[in-house]
């Protein structure tokens, strides 16, 4: 549960701002927090009041430790740590998915299946944690975080060496009584058998809603757990034999986490595979849930407000994406840093726009927007596609770049750029990144820095020599963590079309954000000199892959991935696509697969292209370009509506109740949301919405044609570019 933060916690600890609180205990408090590109993490931190005792320093040192071992596949990946500073603190990945006991608790004891398949996981988990000598002293359902890839363990506050006595005084029991050894119960030495103890404890629980010792003061666990025999009532019977050896009262008895894996599942299949379907459908609502989440500071006590800090924080609560060279760039999340030419100078406003249209403008039919701005796109090689993010959306046309607060639609941060839509890219976060063209027909490429929190411009742009700035098919593409990726030129500017020439030299480059230093550049083909499009349709980054649409110089197009290190070229494959703009934009991945906008709805995964899954056989309906989000992908059937399969198996979920759609838009992406998904039927009266889960029918929009973009943010609205406007209408 994400909670408000109290008048009295910091705005930021060391590059991190906090959002929300995650929990609070005795040792110190578990914040949300985000970098300034967007990279969100669990932050925890301990109480200054603690911070002063050197053992309790050690153990905080040593959890850190332990988390980096057991690595980000078996528990939360270290973003970053400093254990040594005044106030220590550890961040570490936010895991996307329910605690064990909250999963419980809200879909019930889990069937056998599930049991099996996380208890093998968490038995792997342990084997790898205790190779290296570290026992966990504490697992417990709180403390272990249920995703769609596996489960994750957390919380290595009390784990230590094996054998090191020198943190625990002899006689004393650290951890949970209802889940803890008899030996850790009685004050003894924890060994890995007593992190198997632990570990059937909690899959008793998992299966039965339970734990083996049941509840009460710790004086009455501590002697259950050291003479009663534990109550398996529930427990599937062939799970019975194998849960009992491990809550053997003799650690010499129990088997080896290898053993338990071993009788517990034979690792076949996805994780996913085993998890009931409100499982999967609460992992998918918390991964969209922190994206929307509103920072909150409570106010400070009335008798205490003078002696307090400010009580919200200076940071705005809102993210943007900027456009790129298409309709999903730059939406990967980032870690830190900023470029290294970044300064604090500029000027900037914050004032609000009238939202209304120029009397001048002629109003387009009508339509169910909330709010509508005018835009020119006369001079654009790109139309000027709408970002979106957390509360702002970024739109760059004829009259430049403006960043417009979505709920509203006023002008919340008026910046100055002369780049083209397809010249500007964000990294997910705060920053926007522009191509500034030069004052003549050539010049160096220079790259520009927006700060949207202090709402200014870098002082000096970035100078590359090499690169013409001045050749109209410069293009940035995407950015991850650390490296913005970009198409640039050398040579003159022709005549023709966007000014291709033969005899000009492209690339494709990975720019370092610290060090502004080329990492890699790869050679890009010779466009054709009367080409009207870029080398890119779309591009998306995520971890150490590069994903590309790409149009050949015969004008097909490809689907590629590169590795996003060295830029060495993994994988390709033709999309049957008969007009490349058709697909312009069109790009979904996730952490493993990627989903062509063309052609069957499948899944290719990203390491070496092989298709994962393909939805129905030779008689499949056609579906328009597929849309993902979190572990859902929806897409449009012909003639049917909309439809719901899983991203880890292309198994269907559900579909629109109806089932009579017959003029539904098959070429744009399907838009959705939490609750409602939205795509544009003409016979439903333009964007028509229909409930997740249930597939039944909801509101419909009036709309004027257009391409339509959703924003997943608080309130959740659909961007739509319209012919002459930019408008913005309820996703509901």
């Amino acid at each position: 549960m994400l909670l408000p933060l109290t008048h009295d916690d910091p705005i930021q600890v060391a590059r991190f701002r906090l959002l929300s609180r995650l929990g609070h205990g005795g040792m110190g408090t578990v914040y949300l927090a985000r970098t300034a590109g967007g990279r969100t993490v669990a932050l925890k931190t301990m109480h200054a009041s603690i911070a002063t005792d050197p053992a309790a320093r050690t153990r905080f040192h040593l959890e850190t430790d332990a988390a980096r071992i057991i690595g980000g596949h078996h528990g939360a990946t270290v973003v970053d740590a400093d254990p040594h500073a005044e106030t220590p603190w550890l961040a570490t990945e936010y895991v996307l998915g329910p605690p064990l006991d909250d999963a419980v608790a809200l879909c019930g004891p889990l069937p056998e299946a599930s049991v099996r398949a996380l208890g093998a996981a968490l038995a792997g988990a342990l084997t790898q944690l205790h190779a290296s000598d570290v026992v966990h002293r504490d697992l417990k359902p709180s403390n272990v975080m249920v995703t769609a890839y596996g489960p994750k363990i957390i919380d290595f506050g009390i784990a230590r060496a094996a054998g090191d006595e020198h943190l625990t005084r002899t006689g004393s029991a650290a951890g949970t009584p209802a889940f803890m050894s008899p030996e850790q119960a009685t004050g003894q030495e924890q060994t890995p058998a007593g992190d198997v103890f632990a570990l059937a404890g909690v899959l008793v629980f998992a299966a039965t809603g339970h734990g083996p010792f049941g509840t009460g003061q710790a004086a009455d666990l501590l002697y259950r757990v050291r003479y009663s025999d534990p109550d398996l009532t529930g427990l599937p019977a062939s799970l019975t034999p194998i849960l009992g050896r491990c809550l053997a009262k003799n650690a010499s008895e129990r088997p080896t986490t290898h053993e338990l894996a071993s009788r517990l599942h034979d690792g076949r299949g996805h994780f996913a595979d085993h998890l009931t379907a409100p499982l999967l459908t609460d992992i998918g609502r918390r991964a969209t849930e922190v994206w929307q989440h509103p920072p909150r500071r409570l106010p400070a006590p009335t008798d205490h407000t003078a002696e307090t800090a400010p009580s919200a924080p200076v940071v705005p609560r809102r993210k943007l994406l900027a456009t790129g060279a298409g309709g999903v760039l730059g939406t990967a999340v980032i870690g830190t840093g900023l470029w290294k030419w970044l300064g604090s100078d500029g000027t900037g406003g914050n004032g609000k726009a009238d939202t209304a249209a120029p009397s001048t403008t002629p109003a387009p039919p009508k339509g169910d927007w909330l709010w509508r701005l005018p835009v020119r796109t006369s001079k654009a090689l790109v139309p000027p596609v709408p970002q979106t993010l957390t509360g702002y959306v970024v739109i760059v046309d004829d009259n430049g770049l403006r960043v417009i607060d979505v709920e509203e639609g006023g002008v919340g941060i008026p910046v100055t750029s002369n780049a083209a839509p397809h010249q500007c890219v964000t990294d997910g976060g705060f920053m926007l990144y522009t191509c500034e063209p030069p004052s003549a027909a050539a010049g160096p490429l220079r790259i520009r820095a927006v700060d949207i929190i202090s709402q200014s411009l870098s002082p000096e742009p970035v100078e590359f020599k090499e690169f013409n700035g001045g050749l109209p098919g410069t293009q940035m593409l995407c950015a991850s963590a650390d490296v913005v990726y970009l198409a640039a030129g050398q040579g003159s500017r022709s005549g023709t079309g966007i000014g291709f020439d033969t005899a000009q030299n492209w690339f494709l480059l990975a720019v370092d954000r610290h060090t502004a230093k080329v990492v890699w550049r790869q050679e890009l083909p010779e466009r054709p000199a009367t080409s009207r499009r870029l080398h890119f349709l779309a591009a998306r980054v995520t971890g150490d892959h590069l994903v590309l649409l790409q149009e050949t110089p015969a004008g097909k197009v490809v689907l590629s991935v590169r590795d996003s290190l060295t830029g060495k070229l993994r994988w390709e494959q033709p999309l049957p696509v008969s007009a490349p703009d058709d697909v312009r934009g069109m790009l979904e991945v996730d952490p493993v697969n990627v989903y062509p906008p063309a052609g069957p709805l499948r899944a290719l995964n990203l390491s070496d292209g092989k298709e994962e899954w393909r939805l129905g056989g030779a008689g499949a309906r056609r579906t328009g370009p597929p849309a993902v989000l979190s572990i859902v992908v929806h897409a449009v059937e012909e003639g049917k509506g909309l439809l719901a399969v899983s991203a880890l198996n292309g198994e269907p979920m559900w579909r629109e109740k109806d089932g009579r759609v017959t003029d539904a838009d098959l070429r744009r992406p399907p838009l959705p949301g939490l609750e409602f998904t939205c795509y544009h039927s003409r016979s439903r009266g333009g964007l028509h919405s229909v409930s997740n889960g249930t597939g039944k029918a909801g509101r419909t929009s009036r709309t004027p044609a257009g391409r339509f973009f959703p924003f997943r943010g608080s309130p959740a609205r659909i961007i739509a570019l319209h012919e002459d406007s930019v408008a913005g209408y309820e996703l509901r």
